[in-house]
């Protein structure tokens, strides 16, 4: 554990609580006369100015973990991720705003510590200590015109309005949205913004490093996209065109209406020819297959769709239900293909030379073959409940694999006490065998915490 991870907490901290009034500093230079009264007129105003369009605010997170891994052929003996039981974390997130004339300034540097106690596997008994001193978003941006911004920065950009994923996101595989006391890690982005109507906005966007996004067993690419947003009084909707560098192109979209004070109807969804998914495929080898992209140069459309609806009670809460088609996602015939060629690696996890170096590669490739869902057909279901005695906050949803029967609950709930101070408790259990979506990594994993604003 180092050191210098409390003296950062205790400097921003000391920052926050000391804000000289301007009051202070004109005071000064009258008793230091050493600046002409012109002079002093012109910074009391530019003091003004940037106090005025400075803003702040910090978090500060204290949780546990407790985490069950499971025993699968993706992780077996849970020596190949080397999850975890328990976990301690404490996290300082201050914000940081400036808005000044045309220039806007944005940071969220992020301080954490983590004790980490392993129960399964090698690790059996050990513990660790972790601490971290980073930048998960900052942002520059120039407003060159009322309707035409400049932005660089790193950003966590999300749309679309569903809840269990954005498959018209061409960045981001998690929306954050499964768990909200978890940030989402902030990539590197160029950004051209304008807006050449009340209800449109069109976006020049370059993705142009991972950031703080780690990518295990994919290598990160560059990403451009061509954006249009349309916001109407009932309906908004958006088009994304991406390519990634050395990929195809892909068309994303999303869109919802307001058919009823009461009743939502989105959806959303991605298309392009091919994938570079990777798929089971018989192989001259000890396993007796391996992991290809089989279908990378194919010319045939691979899709995913989302439709979705939530209704409003009330009495104030709002149920949601998605549904999820899957076209690159494995077939039944794939899918035990997949669990086998998984099976084979993951029997040889312990052996040396190259047969044990295949199976690491195996395991890596199964473990993120490229699919944001290992198979076709899913459903969620989801109950959420906010400012009830406007002091709880209740989300409980269900996902379930259609094909191969596997599901998962989660449930948010957060309580508030005073102004300032909220506990909280986020959970997921997982339903399935080891050869299931759902059942391949965790049986259950349960956060409980407290988060302090000021």
């Amino acid at each position: 554990m180092k050191n210098n991870f409390f003296f950062v907490i205790l400097f921003i901290l000391l920052c926050l609580l000391w804000k000289p009034s301007f009051a202070a500093v004109k005071d000064q230079g009258k008793v230091q006369g050493v600046q002409p009264e012109g002079e002093k007129s012109q910074s009391s105003k530019l003091w003004e100015e940037l106090s005025g369009g400075f803003e702040y605010s910090v978090r500060i997170l204290a949780s546990g973990t407790c985490q069950d891994p499971t025993n699968s052929s993706q992780n077996p003996d849970n020596d190949f991720f080397q999850i975890p039981r328990y976990l301690a974390d404490v996290e300082l997130r201050p914000d940081f705003y400036l808005n000044y004339n045309i220039l806007d300034l944005r940071v969220k540097p992020r301080f954490r510590l983590e004790w980490m106690q392993w129960e399964e596997g090698d690790r059996e008994g050990d513990t660790d200590w972790d601490d971290e001193c980073f930048i998960n978003e900052w942002l520059a941006r120039i407003r060159v015109t009322e309707s035409l911004f400049i932005s660089y920065g790193r950003e966590n950009l999300q749309w679309g309005p569903s809840y269990l994923f954005s498959p018209s996101n061409p960045f981001f595989r998690d929306n954050g949205r499964s768990n909200p006391k978890r940030e989402v890690p902030g990539m590197d982005f160029a950004r051209l913004v304008w807006l050449p109507a009340m209800s449109w906005t069109l976006s020049v966007i370059a993705n142009l490093d991972k950031g703080r996004q780690e990518f295990q067993f994919i290598e990160f690419e560059k990403t451009y996209a061509l954006k249009l947003d349309y916001a109407g009084q009932e309906a908004y909707a958006g088009l994304i065109l991406s390519r990634k560098e050395h990929d195809r192109n892909r068309l994303g979209v999303f869109g919802g209406w307001t058919a009823t004070d009461a009743l939502l109807l989105y959806g959303e969804g991605t298309i392009a020819k091919g994938t570079d998914a990777l798929y089971p495929e018989k192989a001259n080898n000890p396993f007796g297959a391996s992991m290809e992209d089989i279908n990378d140069e194919a010319s045939s459309l691979e899709w995913i769709v989302l439709v979705g609806g939530s209704y409003t009670l009330e009495i104030g809460p709002t149920l949601t239900m998605e549904y999820v088609y899957n076209s690159p996602g494995y077939s039944d015939g794939e899918a035990k293909d997949y669990y086998s060629l998984r099976k084979n690696a993951s029997d040889a996890f312990d052996l040396t030379g190259l047969i044990g170096d295949l199976s690491k590669l195996t395991l890596s490739q199964t473990a993120d073959p490229g699919l944001r869902f290992l198979r076709r057909n899913y459903v969620m279901f989801q109950y959420n409940h906010n400012d009830i005695r406007d002091v709880l906050n209740l989300t409980f949803r269900w996902t379930q694999n259609i094909d191969d029967g596997s599901g998962q609950f989660m449930s948010t709930v957060e309580y508030f006490v005073g102004e300032h101070t909220q506990l909280f408790s986020i959970g997921t259990i997982n339903s399935g065998a080891g050869d299931t979506e759902f059942g391949s990594i965790l049986n259950y994993q349960w956060m409980i915490g407290l988060e302090y604003t000021f």
